[in-house]
């Protein structure tokens, strides 16, 4: 028992404290560059508008709806519907936002709801949740 519990603190303290940049792939030069290349030069909060993100954007083949950690151990987005390098980090006001009216086992719903679910309200992140599979709690 004590050296799970030694390792484990190992563990955990080696993932606090090496907390290194993601990296990755530059498809035009085939070679790995840094995020932190890439990354927007620090504003203000207030001073970015929302319209910079975009959802849904396409990282390595696959559709994000909402801000993602893939490749990363913080939340982020991209500023481009193909990821190509422009990105920020997710700020609350960032995540993406319910849309209305989306589908839902063929129904069209136009607030949160409860079906399928057992307690709390949720919503679809694109017009199609039966075809896109993105959703959040409300």
């Amino acid at each position: 028992m004590a050296l799970q519990l030694g390792l484990f603190l190992i563990w955990a303290g080696v993932s606090v404290f090496l907390q290194l940049d993601p990296v990755n792939g530059n498809q035009d030069e085939g070679v790995f560059t840094e995020l932190t290349q890439d990354r927007p030069a620090e504003l203000p909060e207030d001073s970015v508008p929302d319209e910079e993100r975009v959802f849904p954007f396409t990282y390595r083949n696959r559709k994000h709806f909402d801000c993602t950690l893939r490749g990363s151990i913080f939340p982020w987005c991209s500023l481009d519907a193909n990821y190509v390098g422009r990105w920020k980090y997710c700020a609350q006001r960032d995540y993406a936002k319910c849309v209305f009216p989306f589908i839902y086992g063929g129904k069209k719903y136009e607030t949160c709801t409860k079906t399928g679910s057992m307690w709390m309200s949720w919503c679809s992140l694109s017009p199609n949740y039966d075809k896109d599979r993105a959703w959040k709690y409300c």
